[in-house]
């Protein structure tokens, strides 16, 4: 007998220990797309490049992650949500801070389930990985690279009229109008269901290039071409996927950069960590109690690529990313 609980005892010690927090052996991903779904040239197509990475680089296939597109309205959204939870999905994704009330919602009523929303740092739930991008370091850049672009030395900030973060990324803005070294004047204006009266307005008070932190429609495009007609020289910086019409060969002719978040790494964080049996819990905000993960010019979520800008805020956009990822630069949050 005891030789055989020997040999019993030695078989078993060659069997790997599955570790206490092992992933499943199958992962069930969803994602809910944003009004539009694939194709809309912004945030839906920036989050499904994630998707599309994702599952190559990890062997999952389509029976492995669920896409669905919401119809706009939180009951909707909440619907899709509430359907993955009941299919049985380890992880459901929202594109876009418009999810944020749906998610508030679902997240209190299924607190056994796992959630996120990209680009947003609006849910305060323990469940929900808030995956946001910050965009005080892209308004930053967005001023040094206004100020040294700019003939007329006076700059644009267009907001969003409903966006609460408009005067924390006005004033990091105008931060970095005054690195830049140069004495330029900043204009500031919100638009709300049309941009093309803030454009013509900041314009009119000599401003030559904006930062465009607005994306409801193409209006500033309309207006931009406007003012080309009437002979006034205007340059735009924009932010991307948010802004679909920068997208366009239309805004080529006056974009000079764009601030660019990297939903497409969002979405493969979350991918790997759902697939190691994780979630994504680092502090966004601790003292709303928002966790998930800020992305950064120091892990690589957010930048300002510089297109048709000229050498000089190339450069100085070159320094000021290092100063500001070494710290020397405090960004105002």
């Amino acid at each position: 007998m005891a030789k055989r609980f020997f040999i019993i005892a030695a078989l078993m010690a060659l069997l790997p220990i599955a570790p206490v927090n092992a992933a499943p052996e199958k992962v069930k991903i969803g994602i809910v797309y944003d009004v539009g779904g694939r194709g809309d040239r912004a945030i839906n197509d920036a989050a499904a490049a994630g998707v599309d990475s994702a599952k190559a680089k990890l062997g999952l296939s389509d029976f492995d992650v669920r896409e669905l597109v919401t119809t706009g309205i939180d009951f909707d959204r909440e619907n899709r949500i509430e359907f993955l939870v009941k299919a049985g999905y380890d992880l459901i994704i929202g594109v876009g801070p418009s999810f944020n009330q749906a998610m508030i919602f679902m997240s209190d009523k299924y607190p056994e389930s796992q959630f996120a929303v990209i680009a947003s740092d609006g849910v305060e739930s323990l469940n929900v990985s808030c995956m946001a991008f910050d965009l005080n370091q892209g308004s930053f850049l967005a001023g040094i690279t206004a100020a040294l672009n700019s003939k007329s030395k006076k700059v644009g900030y267009l907001g969003d009229a409903s966006n609460p973060n408009n005067s924390i990324n006005l004033k990091n803005f105008r931060a970095g109008v005054r690195y830049a070294g140069v004495k330029a004047k900043v204009f500031a204006a919100n638009a709300s269901t049309s941009a093309e009266t803030e454009i013509a307005k900041l314009s009119e008070q000599g401003g030559d290039v904006f930062f465009i932190n607005w994306s409801r429609n193409g209006s500033v495009l309309t207006e931009a071409n406007k003012l080309a007609k009437a002979k006034k020289s205007i340059k735009l910086i924009g932010i991307r996927p948010d802004q679909f019409f920068i997208a366009t060969k239309d805004a080529q002719k006056f974009l000079i950069g764009y601030v660019n978040q990297r939903y497409d790494i969002a979405i493969g964080d979350l991918f790997s960590a759902v697939m190691s049996g994780r979630s994504i819990t680092e502090e966004v905000d601790g003292e709303r109690g928002v966790f998930g993960r800020n992305y950064t010019l120091a892990n690589k979520g957010i930048d300002l690529i510089a297109t048709s800008a000229n050498s000089a805020s190339k450069s100085a956009l070159t320094r000021a990313k290092s100063a500001i990822t070494s710290k020397k630069i405090t960004i105002v949050s």
